[in-house]
């Protein structure tokens, strides 16, 4: 016969499955109607955790399994955008997109640091916080340029390759210091305690992807087991992460650059079609997740913060897009366009909340306020990329030189 603790892990269990349950039904829902008005899924499923969370209506709740879920999911997300990155084409890109990504990320660091020091007080926090808005998500932007037929435009593809770059800066930055931002004060010897077993890590990855590009993957096609190419190469992003975390990193930091060397194999194809079914059923939970911590009693401060901040990080996008247009000589409207375009924030800052929330870097509210400035400019972007898209003809000008 079962003890009282069995049967009360039985219902946890159980309680877990009703939440794992609901929270995918409610997601898919909250996504289609954000689709249906060509807003981001990630807005709806952020709202779905705050409405159902403990501060409002109380049905979801965190737990050690919606942790775990979320865990996967955010792996997930950076597996894919490793998969999806190709670094000959980064490196074939030109100035234009380094100077739209490297602009855009120096603006929007010294425009949002003295504010979040002004808000905060805190150096070490608003550190982290300037470096995590510094992250883009083009995933809206393309959508928009998909609608009016320009993925082969000079300003999308510009604007493809920069924003790889600019989740690459704030990686490569970002993951190093967050365990010497998390210890509360900043040296020079905390920084190479965290910086010395990141490089090995990093030296290692290089070593790593030379032999599984050379040897490893060319065997691969010798499994037949169902699904063996997909497990083996998502095993392999876990056990990354893992390396990752005991350098000192993230674990997301593992997984990326998992997929950055499957990338470059002829795998590349075959595990994104795969991965499909797992980002669907363990993202939207990172993002409800995200929602659920967020508290709503905090809600009124954070989001005048939250308000301020998203001027300073739509202003410093721009202006790396203005950067970048002056560099290229291209009309005002496209080097608009080309800044509007990098503006969303999207999965990479909450990701990077998340991390600074459980490291202790950032508190409930701010973690409100990165969530905030995510949404916002989320929601303006398609509406003010398509006003200047359809401001005039297609922006082209001296882009025909990029189409292909």
């Amino acid at each position: 016969m079962k003890g009282v603790p069995e049967i009360v892990a039985a219902q946890e269990i159980l309680w877990d499955l009703f939440m794992y349950g609901v929270a995918l039904f409610m997601g898919v829902l909250a996504a289609e109607a954000c689709k249906r008005i060509r807003q981001s899924e990630l807005i709806g499923q952020v709202l779905v955790g705050i409405i159902l969370g403990p501060c409002v209506l109380g049905i979801l709740r965190p737990s050690q399994v919606f942790d775990f879920i979320s865990l996967i999911g955010a792996l997930t997300l950076l597996f894919i955008a490793g998969l999806e990155t190709d670094v000959r084409t980064i490196m074939r890109s030109g100035a234009a997109a380094t100077i739209l990504a490297v602009g855009g990320f120096i603006f929007t660091v010294i425009l949002s640091m003295p504010l979040v020091l002004l808000f905060s007080g805190s150096m070490i926090l608003a550190i982290f916080v300037s470096l995590a808005l510094a992250a883009t998500s083009i995933g809206i932007t393309i959508r928009v340029f998909a609608d009016f037929d320009m993925l082969r435009s000079w300003e999308a593809q510009t604007i493809v390759v920069a924003a790889v770059l600019d989740d690459l800066i704030v990686i490569l930055l970002l993951m190093p210091i967050v365990k010497a931002l998390g210890a509360g004060t900043i040296s020079v010897e905390k920084f190479v305690e965290v910086l010395v077993p990141a490089g090995i890590f990093f030296l290692c990855m290089f070593i790593i992807g030379v032999l599984f590009i050379t040897y490893i993957a060319p065997k691969f096609w010798l499994i037949k087991t169902r699904g063996g190419m997909f497990v083996f190469s998502f095993s392999f992003a876990l056990l990354v992460g893992f390396l990752a975390a005991c350098a000192g990193l993230s674990p997301i930091v593992g997984a990326y650059f998992a997929g950055l060397i499957l990338a470059e194999t002829d795998l590349k194809d075959d595990v994104l079609t795969e991965i499909s079914p797992v980002a669907f059923v363990t993202v939207p939970i990172f993002m409800i997740n995200i929602g659920m911590k967020i508290n709503v009693g905090v809600a009124g401060e954070a989001l005048l913060m939250g308000l301020a901040i998203s001027v300073v990080a739509i202003l410093g996008k721009i202006l790396g897009g203005i950067l970048a247009g002056k560099f290229h000589k291209n009309d005002n409207r496209s080097s608009y366009i080309m800044g509007v375009g990098m503006v969303p924030r999207g999965e990479m800052p909450l990701i990077f909340a998340e991390i600074g929330l459980v490291a202790g870097v950032i508190n409930g509210m701010w973690y409100a306020v990165l969530v905030i400035v995510v949404l916002i400019t989320t929601f303006l972007t398609p509406i003010v990329l398509k006003y200047l898209i359809m401001g005039g003809k297609a922006p082209h000008g001296k882009g025909d030189k990029g189409k292909t």
